[in-house]
Protein backbone atom coordinates (compact mmCIF):
# COMPACT_ATOMS: atom_id res chain seq x y z
CA UNK A 1 0.00 0.00 0.00
CA UNK A 2 1.13 3.39 -1.19
CA UNK A 3 0.92 6.57 1.39
CA UNK A 4 0.18 9.89 0.01
CA UNK A 5 0.83 12.46 2.40
CA UNK A 6 -1.98 14.77 2.67
CA UNK A 7 -1.53 18.73 2.17
CA UNK A 8 -3.69 20.94 4.23
CA UNK A 9 -5.76 23.60 2.03
CA UNK A 10 -3.97 26.96 2.24
CA UNK A 11 -5.63 29.72 3.38
CA UNK A 12 -6.46 32.44 0.82
CA UNK A 13 -7.48 35.80 1.01
CA UNK A 14 -11.02 35.11 0.16
CA UNK A 15 -11.83 33.25 3.09
CA UNK A 16 -10.75 36.80 5.23
CA UNK A 17 -12.99 38.18 3.03
CA UNK A 18 -15.57 36.40 3.48
CA UNK A 19 -15.14 36.51 7.17
CA UNK A 20 -14.93 40.75 7.19
CA UNK A 21 -18.01 40.26 4.80
CA UNK A 22 -20.20 37.96 7.48
CA UNK A 23 -19.35 40.82 10.61
CA UNK A 24 -20.19 43.68 8.22
CA UNK A 25 -23.84 41.81 7.46
CA UNK A 26 -23.87 41.69 11.21
CA UNK A 27 -23.03 45.06 11.70
CA UNK A 28 -25.64 45.99 9.23
CA UNK A 29 -28.62 44.43 10.81
CA UNK A 30 -27.87 45.63 14.11
CA UNK A 31 -27.90 49.23 12.45
CA UNK A 32 -31.00 48.37 11.01
CA UNK A 33 -32.35 47.76 14.20
CA UNK A 34 -32.93 50.99 15.80
CA UNK A 35 -35.36 53.79 14.55
CA UNK A 36 -33.85 56.54 15.95
CA UNK A 37 -29.84 57.56 15.25
CA UNK A 38 -28.27 60.43 16.97
CA UNK A 39 -25.28 61.82 14.38
CA UNK A 40 -22.56 64.05 16.10
CA UNK A 41 -22.81 67.45 15.15
CA UNK A 42 -19.76 68.92 12.80
CA UNK A 43 -18.64 71.17 15.81
CA UNK A 44 -17.57 67.70 17.32
CA UNK A 45 -13.76 67.42 16.67
CA UNK A 46 -14.08 63.87 17.88
CA UNK A 47 -17.03 63.16 15.72
CA UNK A 48 -14.93 63.08 12.20
CA UNK A 49 -11.77 59.90 11.52
CA UNK A 50 -8.75 60.74 10.02
CA UNK A 51 -9.42 61.89 6.18
CA UNK A 52 -8.53 59.20 3.34
CA UNK A 53 -5.84 59.59 1.36
CA UNK A 54 -6.82 59.51 -2.23
CA UNK A 55 -5.54 58.60 -5.31
CA UNK A 56 -3.15 60.26 -7.33
CA UNK A 57 -5.78 60.13 -10.32
CA UNK A 58 -8.97 60.59 -8.43
CA UNK A 59 -11.31 63.37 -9.37
CA UNK A 60 -13.16 64.98 -6.32
CA UNK A 61 -17.61 65.84 -7.40
CA UNK A 62 -20.11 67.54 -5.15
CA UNK A 63 -23.46 65.96 -6.02
CA UNK A 64 -26.35 67.77 -5.05
CA UNK A 65 -30.19 66.34 -4.92
CA UNK A 66 -32.77 68.99 -4.67
CA UNK A 67 -36.41 68.58 -4.64
CA UNK A 68 -38.59 71.23 -5.76
CA UNK A 69 -42.40 71.66 -6.12
CA UNK A 70 -43.42 70.55 -9.31
CA UNK A 71 -46.35 72.99 -9.72
CA UNK A 72 -43.94 75.97 -9.15
CA UNK A 73 -43.90 76.71 -12.99
CA UNK A 74 -41.60 80.39 -12.53
CA UNK A 75 -39.07 78.52 -10.53
CA UNK A 76 -38.26 75.79 -12.90
CA UNK A 77 -38.49 78.38 -16.07
CA UNK A 78 -35.83 80.59 -13.71
CA UNK A 79 -33.54 77.88 -13.67
CA UNK A 80 -33.71 76.00 -16.96
CA UNK A 81 -33.14 79.93 -18.97
CA UNK A 82 -29.46 79.30 -17.05
CA UNK A 83 -28.93 76.07 -18.11
CA UNK A 84 -27.20 75.53 -21.58
CA UNK A 85 -29.09 72.43 -23.05
CA UNK A 86 -27.04 72.80 -26.02
CA UNK A 87 -23.08 71.21 -24.34
CA UNK A 88 -25.09 68.17 -24.43
CA UNK A 89 -24.53 66.45 -28.21
CA UNK A 90 -28.08 66.13 -30.37
CA UNK A 91 -28.46 62.97 -30.69
CA UNK A 92 -28.21 62.82 -26.97
CA UNK A 93 -30.51 65.63 -26.28
CA UNK A 94 -33.08 64.13 -28.46
CA UNK A 95 -33.36 60.68 -26.67
CA UNK A 96 -33.46 62.31 -23.41
CA UNK A 97 -36.75 64.84 -24.51
CA UNK A 98 -38.27 62.15 -25.85
CA UNK A 99 -38.28 59.42 -22.71
CA UNK A 100 -38.52 62.76 -19.73
CA UNK A 101 -34.85 63.88 -19.38
CA UNK A 102 -33.81 67.48 -19.20
CA UNK A 103 -30.16 67.89 -18.79
CA UNK A 104 -27.75 70.55 -19.28
CA UNK A 105 -24.56 72.32 -17.87
CA UNK A 106 -24.77 75.67 -15.47
CA UNK A 107 -21.36 77.89 -16.02
CA UNK A 108 -20.83 80.09 -13.62
CA UNK A 109 -23.46 82.15 -11.26
CA UNK A 110 -26.65 79.55 -10.54
CA UNK A 111 -30.03 80.82 -11.21
CA UNK A 112 -31.20 82.61 -8.03
CA UNK A 113 -34.11 80.16 -6.89
CA UNK A 114 -31.87 77.64 -7.37
CA UNK A 115 -28.98 79.20 -5.32
CA UNK A 116 -31.59 79.94 -2.90
CA UNK A 117 -32.64 76.50 -2.52
CA UNK A 118 -28.89 74.98 -2.09
CA UNK A 119 -28.43 77.16 0.97
CA UNK A 120 -31.36 75.70 2.91
CA UNK A 121 -30.49 76.08 6.36
CA UNK A 122 -30.63 73.07 8.81
CA UNK A 123 -34.14 72.38 10.64
CA UNK A 124 -31.88 72.07 13.76
CA UNK A 125 -29.68 74.91 15.27
CA UNK A 126 -26.02 74.59 14.44
CA UNK A 127 -24.87 75.41 17.90
CA UNK A 128 -26.73 71.84 19.07
CA UNK A 129 -24.35 69.23 20.43
CA UNK A 130 -26.38 66.67 18.57
CA UNK A 131 -28.73 65.76 15.85
CA UNK A 132 -31.51 63.94 15.66
CA UNK A 133 -32.83 62.14 12.36
CA UNK A 134 -36.12 61.89 12.58
CA UNK A 135 -39.01 60.82 10.03
CA UNK A 136 -39.51 64.71 10.00
CA UNK A 137 -36.25 65.50 8.88
CA UNK A 138 -34.94 62.28 7.29
CA UNK A 139 -36.03 62.86 3.78
CA UNK A 140 -34.50 66.67 3.23
CA UNK A 141 -35.11 68.65 0.51
CA UNK A 142 -31.74 69.24 -0.39
CA UNK A 143 -28.70 66.60 0.49
CA UNK A 144 -25.08 67.13 -0.69
CA UNK A 145 -22.66 64.30 -0.96
CA UNK A 146 -18.75 64.33 -2.00
CA UNK A 147 -17.18 61.66 -4.05
CA UNK A 148 -13.61 60.96 -4.94
CA UNK A 149 -13.39 58.44 -8.06
CA UNK A 150 -10.38 56.61 -10.07
CA UNK A 151 -10.11 55.55 -13.08
CA UNK A 152 -12.12 52.57 -13.98
CA UNK A 153 -14.06 53.73 -10.63
CA UNK A 154 -18.26 54.40 -10.37
CA UNK A 155 -20.58 56.01 -7.93
CA UNK A 156 -24.51 55.05 -7.35
CA UNK A 157 -26.41 57.87 -7.47
CA UNK A 158 -30.20 56.68 -6.32
CA UNK A 159 -32.65 59.34 -7.58
CA UNK A 160 -35.72 57.67 -6.05
CA UNK A 161 -36.65 55.70 -3.59
CA UNK A 162 -37.63 51.97 -4.22
CA UNK A 163 -41.53 51.44 -5.65
CA UNK A 164 -43.19 48.83 -5.15
CA UNK A 165 -43.80 48.39 -8.82
CA UNK A 166 -43.25 50.86 -11.74
CA UNK A 167 -44.79 51.02 -15.17
CA UNK A 168 -42.50 52.66 -17.78
CA UNK A 169 -43.23 53.76 -21.45
CA UNK A 170 -40.18 53.59 -23.65
CA UNK A 171 -40.05 56.21 -26.85
CA UNK A 172 -37.78 54.43 -29.76
CA UNK A 173 -37.64 54.08 -32.63
CA UNK A 174 -39.66 51.32 -33.61
CA UNK A 175 -42.04 53.22 -31.55
CA UNK A 176 -43.63 53.50 -27.49
CA UNK A 177 -42.94 50.05 -25.35
CA UNK A 178 -44.12 49.61 -21.97
CA UNK A 179 -42.57 47.40 -19.32
CA UNK A 180 -43.73 46.82 -15.82
CA UNK A 181 -40.64 46.42 -12.96
CA UNK A 182 -41.27 45.14 -9.63
CA UNK A 183 -39.76 46.97 -6.40
CA UNK A 184 -37.67 49.15 -8.37
CA UNK A 185 -35.04 51.86 -7.38
CA UNK A 186 -33.87 54.43 -10.25
CA UNK A 187 -29.99 54.93 -10.17
CA UNK A 188 -27.24 57.02 -12.08
CA UNK A 189 -24.28 54.95 -12.69
CA UNK A 190 -21.60 57.65 -12.67
CA UNK A 191 -18.20 57.68 -13.88
CA UNK A 192 -15.63 60.50 -14.50
CA UNK A 193 -12.30 60.93 -16.19
CA UNK A 194 -10.07 64.11 -15.93
CA UNK A 195 -8.53 65.17 -19.32
CA UNK A 196 -6.05 68.22 -19.78
CA UNK A 197 -6.95 71.48 -18.91
CA UNK A 198 -8.20 70.87 -15.44
CA UNK A 199 -11.15 69.28 -16.78
CA UNK A 200 -13.63 66.61 -16.47
CA UNK A 201 -16.06 63.98 -18.10
CA UNK A 202 -18.99 63.02 -16.83
CA UNK A 203 -20.71 60.01 -17.86
CA UNK A 204 -23.88 59.11 -15.89
CA UNK A 205 -25.94 56.19 -17.08
CA UNK A 206 -29.80 55.30 -15.84
CA UNK A 207 -30.45 52.58 -14.64
CA UNK A 208 -33.46 50.46 -12.84
CA UNK A 209 -32.54 47.93 -10.41
CA UNK A 210 -35.10 45.89 -9.74
CA UNK A 211 -36.68 42.55 -8.22
CA UNK A 212 -35.96 40.62 -5.08
CA UNK A 213 -32.25 40.47 -3.14
CA UNK A 214 -30.41 37.94 -3.70
CA UNK A 215 -27.16 36.81 -3.58
CA UNK A 216 -24.79 37.33 -5.92
CA UNK A 217 -20.97 37.36 -7.00
CA UNK A 218 -19.25 40.96 -7.33
CA UNK A 219 -16.25 41.48 -8.32
CA UNK A 220 -14.11 42.94 -5.50
CA UNK A 221 -10.32 44.59 -5.19
CA UNK A 222 -7.44 42.71 -6.33
CA UNK A 223 -9.69 40.08 -8.20
CA UNK A 224 -11.72 38.95 -4.99
CA UNK A 225 -15.14 37.92 -5.52
CA UNK A 226 -17.57 38.66 -3.26
CA UNK A 227 -20.98 37.62 -2.05
CA UNK A 228 -23.67 40.29 -1.91
CA UNK A 229 -26.98 41.28 -2.11
CA UNK A 230 -28.07 42.84 -5.24
CA UNK A 231 -31.16 43.65 -7.15
CA UNK A 232 -31.09 42.60 -11.22
CA UNK A 233 -30.35 46.05 -13.14
CA UNK A 234 -31.10 47.64 -16.51
CA UNK A 235 -29.10 50.08 -18.42
CA UNK A 236 -30.40 52.43 -20.68
CA UNK A 237 -27.34 53.07 -22.32
CA UNK A 238 -28.92 54.81 -25.07
CA UNK A 239 -30.13 57.44 -22.79
CA UNK A 240 -26.61 57.61 -21.35
CA UNK A 241 -25.47 61.50 -20.65
CA UNK A 242 -22.09 62.56 -21.71
CA UNK A 243 -20.33 66.14 -20.64
CA UNK A 244 -17.35 67.37 -20.54
CA UNK A 245 -17.03 69.93 -17.06
CA UNK A 246 -14.77 73.22 -16.84
CA UNK A 247 -14.18 74.32 -12.86
CA UNK A 248 -17.12 75.80 -11.62
CA UNK A 249 -19.44 74.32 -14.02
CA UNK A 250 -22.19 71.95 -12.76
CA UNK A 251 -24.25 69.34 -14.93
CA UNK A 252 -28.14 69.32 -13.93
CA UNK A 253 -30.30 66.73 -14.59
CA UNK A 254 -34.17 66.26 -14.10
CA UNK A 255 -37.11 65.35 -16.31
CA UNK A 256 -39.72 67.28 -17.98
CA UNK A 257 -42.96 68.38 -16.82
CA UNK A 258 -46.38 66.28 -17.77
CA UNK A 259 -44.62 62.77 -18.83
CA UNK A 260 -46.20 60.75 -16.48
CA UNK A 261 -45.11 57.06 -17.27
CA UNK A 262 -41.94 58.22 -19.12
CA UNK A 263 -37.85 56.36 -17.41
CA UNK A 264 -37.43 60.59 -16.58
CA UNK A 265 -40.47 60.94 -14.72
CA UNK A 266 -39.52 57.70 -12.80
CA UNK A 267 -36.54 58.81 -12.47
CA UNK A 268 -37.16 62.43 -11.03
CA UNK A 269 -40.85 63.09 -10.09
CA UNK A 270 -42.23 61.65 -6.51
CA UNK A 271 -45.37 62.15 -4.68
CA UNK A 272 -44.75 59.68 -1.94
CA UNK A 273 -45.43 62.11 0.75
CA UNK A 274 -47.49 64.94 -0.58
CA UNK A 275 -47.59 67.05 -3.40
CA UNK A 276 -45.51 66.17 -6.49
CA UNK A 277 -42.18 67.18 -6.17
CA UNK A 278 -39.31 66.82 -9.08
CA UNK A 279 -35.75 66.28 -8.30
CA UNK A 280 -32.87 67.75 -9.63
CA UNK A 281 -29.36 65.59 -9.44
CA UNK A 282 -26.46 68.42 -10.13
CA UNK A 283 -22.70 67.17 -10.03
CA UNK A 284 -20.09 70.04 -9.77
CA UNK A 285 -16.22 69.16 -10.43
CA UNK A 286 -14.08 69.91 -7.07
CA UNK A 287 -10.86 68.51 -8.20
CA UNK A 288 -8.45 66.86 -10.97
CA UNK A 289 -5.26 65.59 -11.04
CA UNK A 290 -2.47 67.90 -11.88
CA UNK A 291 -1.82 68.06 -15.83
CA UNK A 292 2.08 66.24 -14.78
CA UNK A 293 -0.34 63.70 -13.45
CA UNK A 294 -2.35 63.16 -16.54
CA UNK A 295 0.64 63.29 -18.48
CA UNK A 296 2.10 60.17 -16.45
CA UNK A 297 -0.93 58.48 -16.20
CA UNK A 298 -1.19 58.70 -20.03
CA UNK A 299 2.23 56.87 -21.20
Amino acid sequence: MVLRKYKMPKVTTISISMKHLVVSHILLSLAGCSSLFLLPAASDPHSFLKPVETSPDSVTLEIFQVRLPANNQELAEEIWQAIDELRLPVEARHELVRNGFRAGVVGGALPDGLAAHLNLQSVQPETTPERVITGVNANPKVTRRVVQLSRQESATIQSAELRQSVHVFMNEDSGIHGRSYHQAEPTYSLLAQAISGQRVVLQLIPELQHGELKNRYAGGDQGIFLMTQSREKESFDKLTIRSELAAGEMLLVSCLPDVSGSLGHIFHAQDLRGPLEHKLVLIRMLQVPGSEILATLDR
